[in-house]
């Protein structure tokens, strides 16, 4: 928990290219431990990661996640590494 907040955070953070079933599905059990917080690796960290461009931009994998049910605020992950993450 957070200082000055009752409810659990949880956070967790991914490329999420090509989002599936079992990305949703995983979102939703991570909700039901508190409110959903999701980092999305850049189009820079996802070639640095995986070796190739994402095959859809920043902004529409941050628009997808950001409709999936459950998810309390998703943001781009704005450092280099796995675990740089600013809110």
């Amino acid at each position: 928990e957070w200082p000055g907040s009752s409810a659990k955070k949880v956070l967790v953070s991914g490329c999420f290219d090509l989002l599936h079933s079992g990305h949703v599905e995983f979102f939703q059990e991570a909700a039901t431990l508190g409110e959903l917080y999701v980092r999305i690796g850049t189009s820079d960290n996802v070639q640095a990661l995986k070796g190739r461009a994402p095959m859809y931009s920043d902004e529409e994998r941050l628009f997808i996640v950001r409709q999936i049910k459950g998810v309390h605020n998703a943001a781009l992950s704005v450092g280099s590494g796995r675990f740089d993450f600013v809110e």
